[in-house]
């Protein structure tokens, strides 16, 4: 028989299948509450449980999601990455932001991904699989487990989430219910590089989160060039259903734009980007390219990312620069995936 990962049930569905192998729920209240506030993933651990329970359950339950963890920090301090192998062998890749007061965890929803973004090292990499709740759940008890506690969650690491939304909402879940680690969902934000049918869905669940949505070019036409998902989801469809989800609730919405030297960073694509946040009633978040070998594009100067951001401000949209972190550990926006490409 197969181990069962009750990572990958919800608190609820657990203690249903603990009742239904005889035990009493709060058996699996106990587990779930070593895991989520103790980070301990080991039965033999959990000390308020018998011996032969134990014994038991190490043959029905397994709470392991990773085969190897690799940690690497950067430099300056100001990120950690952490390159997991996961049970098949297949690698994903996590970060953590430290800021001040609190960490950022930035999480992987697919290994690999199959967008194809040309400024993104994940693209390159291609789509191997999605990862399974209890995977998505696990990076962040690892990060935390070597002592990084975590207080928001952005869903900007390998992957697009919208297209693994069963199991990302379903961790949502686990993660901001009393039962799991009781995130704050006004702490976690969703990136997507533009997926209709899991916008649509958004708004058919009637899901209020916050969305980060990658831009690239507000022009259709360049943006194709460089995002192939434009193909079929078009950035003018994109934007009214956009524009349809965030009148239902009052979550952030940011427009996430990689500046590429040459490609986007005009005052006519500024002034079609600032169009765009009006319409939408979002911030920029303008983030300067992260060159890598294999990304055919350069990023822009610094006086030129001030340059955009002035446009910007002088259109009267909101707008915010983000800093460059882990670069040269490829854990920076867009480098995720240097551990599938070095292997």
């Amino acid at each position: 028989m197969s181990r069962i990962n009750p990572l990958s049930l919800g608190p609820s569905d657990f203690e249903a299948l603990m009742v239904s192998w005889g035990y009493k729920p709060f058996v699996a209240r106990q587990i779930l509450t070593w895991v989520f506030h103790h980070n301990v993933t080991d039965l033999d651990q959990m000390t308020n449980l018998s011996k032969s329970i134990r014994g038991d359950l190490a043959e029905r339950l397994t709470l392991e999601s990773m085969a190897d963890v690799e940690v690497v920090p950067s430099g300056d301090s100001s990120a950690t990455k952490f390159v997991l192998t996961l049970l098949d062998g297949k690698k994903i890749e996590c970060v953590v932001l430290h800021e001040k007061a609190y960490n950022t965890l930035c999480v992987s929803s697919q290994c690999g991904c199959p967008v194809d973004c040309k400024f993104c090292l994940t693209g390159v990499v291609g789509f191997k699989r999605n990862l399974e709740v209890h995977e998505i759940i696990a990076q962040i008890t690892v990060v935390q487990q070597r002592g990084f506690p975590i207080t928001n969650l952005v869903f900007m690491g390998m992957g697009e989430p919208l297209l693994n939304y069963d199991n990302v909402f379903k961790a949502i879940d686990i993660i901001t219910s009393e039962a799991g680690f009781h995130l704050s969902k006004r702490n976690i934000t969703v990136s997507t590089s533009g997926y209709l049918a899991g916008i649509k869905r958004l708004i058919a669940d009637q899901r209020a989160i916050n969305l980060a949505f990658s831009v690239g070019n507000a022009n259709p036409v360049k943006r194709a060039r460089i995002m192939p998902i434009e193909g079929r989801n078009s950035i003018i469809d994109v934007a009214k259903t956009l524009h349809d989800y965030q009148s239902s609730h009052n979550r952030k919405l940011t427009l996430e734009y990689t500046l590429l030297h040459g490609q986007n960073d005009s005052e006519q694509d500024i002034k079609e980007l600032a169009n765009l946040a009006k319409y939408l009633n979002a911030k920029v978040n303008l983030i300067n390219l992260n060159p890598h070998i294999r990304i055919p594009f350069k990023p822009v100067s610094s006086s030129q990312m001030a340059q955009a951001r002035d446009w910007l401000k002088k259109l009267k949209v909101p707008v915010t620069i983000r800093f460059r972190r882990g670069q040269e550990i490829s854990a920076a926006c867009g480098q995720l995936g240097e551990s599938h490409l070095a292997g």
